[in-house]
């Protein structure tokens, strides 16, 4: 059997690290047989779906170089990829089941199907849709009325059982069976009919999704039933979890955003707020209200009350300078092992021990510290070329000052960082005072090796001794600086301590000579005597 894999992402939102996890295994598993991977876009829910998601997934899928064999820009042979041109191939099986008396039209409104579910809560009971029959008369009374049907699909009475891969056998009852609907109001499949009729036309063979969507198993496997269709193999991946314990999801964000918001101290009627963020207001009270838990919104309130929310969207780690590779590898032992203790694994690698018999049950929780170090690691080891090309695509979409510097100043600030960062973020950080001036010296630092010591007066004869070069390197100036601590006799720390005060504010730099060059010549002179003015005047 030819394996075929696929990732279905619904373009509602960005993709987060769990989507991204199901691809990477659906790409793995592919690749180790020899196989397709398949990108499909779900886009049947017309109320929520974006044409900007949509691209958005693709452009953090190529970042990530989870490259697809079919599917959108590249084709193939079982297309279209997106479910909202397949409308005729899911009308005419709807239609086929219609007239085998296998579904049925349902022309309940929303206020009797929500009465409905009212009492049987009030029974203390799980609501299960009865089928009705209805006259001829009632039926024109609701064309009259306007409404519009959808379809059912009769479910079977009796128990369900699915052969999961990576689970084992899981039954579920017939108690537990609706007749789901197939066909929705608006004319659109639902997601449960258009993902079981494009699988089977995209001859998908292997379906693998979070463990979240292991209910949805058993209604898939009776639309198979009731089109006379063979299933694929099913996979469900344990579910991710926060550093906390809790389940990780994008609603993470908006309770961040929401407490930020409260902690602010001014009122509750978040018209301030909507203000603050461009928000229409009733769009913000519903949100802070938790009627909607619009990321957009939760990201907008982090940027006006400069919060920090939690990293969950792949476009998170990108702007937190993580590299794609170290991500993937991450993610891939994250519910998964190669069956030995490597952690460091180039994709060649995770293809040929990947294996669905060792993925894991139970749910896996994230370790920010690990994937930091994981990132550091890669950044190490990768070729200047290399992560020149990544620290260039980080600048795609994070704020900083390092846009402003042609490719070989860029490239000169990488190879003198790159040791001491863990990721572009980081980096980002550390070099920042090649771009801003000292506005306060580190108080703890400065007493310990300027007031206390000879500092001011290194300071000084470091400031005189610069100005004379003609030659602005790192074997000149670090023989000129060690020319004075040959001569005054003290240690090089009493002369590089208050040197790096003197340029970066703090007792933390790089080497003190590439320090010192990778300023121009006149701005480090100029931050020195800045320095010792500054205390003067005090």
């Amino acid at each position: 059997m030819s394996v075929r894999t696929r990732f279905a992402p619904s373009p509602t939102g960005s993709l987060h690290v769990g989507g991204v996890r199901t691809a990477l295994y659906c790409l793995l598993h592919a690749r180790k047989h020899e196989g397709k991977f398949i990108l499909r876009i779900e886009d049947t829910d017309r109320a929520r779906s974006t044409e900007e998601s949509t691209q958005g997934i693709q452009e953090d899928l190529l970042w990530l170089e989870l490259g697809w064999d079919e599917g959108p820009v590249v084709g193939g042979d079982f297309g279209p990829y997106s479910q909202s041109e397949r409308l005729e191939l899911y009308n005419k099986h709807v239609n086929e089941l219609l007239a085998s008396d296998r579904a049925y039209l349902a022309w309940d409104s929303k206020e009797e199907l929500g009465q409905q579910r009212k009492a049987a809560m009030a029974k203390k009971e799980t609501f299960r849709y009865h089928r009705k029959s209805y006259t001829d008369d009632q039926v024109a009374q609701f064309k009259a009325d306007g409404r519009t049907p959808v379809v059912r699909l009769m479910a079977p009475d009796r128990d369900i059982t699915v052969h999961d891969t990576i689970l084992g056998e899981v039954t579920i009852p017939a108690s537990d069976h609706d007749d789901i609907i197939i066909r929705k109001a608006d004319g659109f499949p639902t997601y449960h009919f258009a993902v079981v009729v494009d699988d089977h036309y995209m001859e998908v063979s292997h379906v693998l999704r979070g463990q979240e969507h292991l209910m949805n198993t058993p209604k898939h496997q009776i639309i198979y039933e009731a089109l006379g269709w063979e299933p694929p193999r099913y996979g469900h991946l344990p579910l991710i979890f926060n550093p906390s314990g809790s389940k990780m999801s994008k609603r993470d964000k908006a309770k961040v955003a929401r407490l930020a918001a409260r902690n602010d101290g001014r009122s509750t009627d978040w018209e301030w707020l909507a203000e603050a963020t461009s928000v229409p207001l009733e769009e913000m009270r519903r949100f802070m209200k938790k009627k909607n838990d619009d990321v957009a919104i939760a990201n907008a309130i982090a940027e006006a009350l400069e919060a920090e929310l939690p990293m969950i969207e792949v476009l998170d780690f990108r702007r937190g300078g993580y590299l794609p590779e170290a991500l993937l590898n991450y993610l891939a032992l994250l519910g998964w092992s190669p069956g030995d203790d490597r952690e460091l694994m180039s994709f060649d690698e995770l293809i040929e021990a990947f294996t669905l018999e060792r993925v894991n049950r139970t749910a896996a929780r994230f370790d920010f510290d690990k994937l930091t170090w994981m990132n550091a690691e890669y950044m190490r080891s990768m070729s200047d070329d290399d992560l020149s090309l990544r620290l260039d695509q980080y600048l795609e979409v994070a704020q900083s000052p390092l846009k402003s510097l042609d490719s070989d100043r860029r490239l000169s600030i990488l190879k003198l960082f790159r040791s001491r960062a863990q990721t572009f973020a980081d980096l980002d950080k550390q070099c920042r005072f090649l771009f801003e001036r000292p506005s306060e010296y580190n108080q703890k630092a400065t007493k310990k090796h300027l007031l206390k010591k000879d500092g001011f007066d290194h300071l000084a004869q470091c400031s005189q001794a610069l100005q004379g070069l003609t030659t602005w390197d790192v074997v000149t100036v670090q023989s000129t600086i060690e020319s004075l601590i040959e001569i005054s006799g003290s240690p090089m720390g009493t002369f590089a301590q208050p040197l790096r005060i003197a340029l970066t504010g703090g007792p933390v730099s790089p080497p003190i000579y590439d320090t010192l060059v990778i300023l121009p010549q006149e701005e480090a002179i100029s931050r020195i005597n800045a320095c010792i003015q500054h205390f003067r005047k005090e």
